[in-house]
Order: structure tokens, then C-alpha cells, then sequence
């Protein structure tokens, strides 16, 4: 059990020596001073040409999520749409119908309004949860 016990606090020893090691792992400081970003903000690369980190766009995300990021996305294209045009525009028609334009346009803005907020809220949310749940939230 000794012998078990004192291979063990070795074979430990030994990983944290290792880990310790400055030539492992992270580039050092000469390399990191090695970064250049594209002109255009749109791509980093780190110590030339070794790879090239780009930003998450559309393209990443159909290529990793395909049809759930398009549904995330759409959903909460809709609702921001809905919230954030129709409602607005429901809404002067409802103003327009109170003081001058009269019952018809009245109830019409305020079925809109209704309806737009009512839909397009919880579409918003239901697009921005699913995008950020799947780590894909990144767009803007």
C-alpha cells in the first residue's frame, strides 16, 4: 500500500513539475506580439498564417446548427418586426381612430396593437432564448 501510496505522490509530482513547464502550452510573449487583424476588422490571425479565427456569421451558423439557428433566427427577425413595426404603426392607426377617424380604425389599431405585441413579444424571446441556449446567440 506504501509503495501504491508513493507512486501515486510521484506520478503527481511529476504532472505539476510538467505543468510547470514554460515551453508548454500557451504561446509566450514573442508570440503573441505576432497578432494581426485583417483591415477590415473581419479576421485575426495569430502568428501568421496559422490559423484564422472569423467573427460568427450566418454562414457559421447554417453550417453547425442548419435548420435550428434559421428557425431561431427567423423567429426572432418576426418578433422584433412585430414589436417594433407593426405595434408602433397599430398604434397611430388606434390614436387616428380615437380622435378623429372613428370606430372602424379604432378597433382596428387596437386589434393590431393587440396582436402584434401579443405575437411578437413572445416570438422575440422564444428566437433570442434558442439562440442563446445553443451558444449561437453571437449575431446581433
Amino acid at each position: 500500500m506504501k509503495r501504491a501510496l508513493l507512486l501515486v505522490a510521484f506520478m503527481t509530482l511529476a504532472g505539476f513539475l510538467f505543468a510547470q513547464n514554460p515551453e508548454n502550452g500557451w504561446p509566450q510573449r514573442q508570440d503573441r506580439e505576432r497578432i494581426s487583424i485583417d483591415p477590415n476588422g473581419q479576421d485575426i490571425t495569430i502568428d501568421r498564417n496559422s490559423f484564422v479565427w472569423r467573427p460568427f456569421d450566418d454562414t457559421v451558423g447554417y453550417s453547425l446548427y442548419g435548420s435550428r439557428y434559421r428557425k431561431a433566427k427567423a423567429s426572432k427577425g418576426w418578433g422584433v418586426f412585430l414589436s417594433c413595426i407593426a405595434a408602433p404603426a397599430s398604434a397611430v392607426l388606434l390614436v387616428y381612430g380615437i380622435d378623429e377617424g372613428g370606430i372602424a380604425p379604432a378597433v382596428l389599431g387596437g386589434v393590431g396593437l393587440a396582436g402584434s405585441l401579443g405575437g411578437g413579444i413572445p416570438l422575440w424571446v422564444k428566437g433570442r432564448r434558442e439562440l442563446d441556449k445553443t451558444g449561437i446567440g453571437l449575431d446581433s
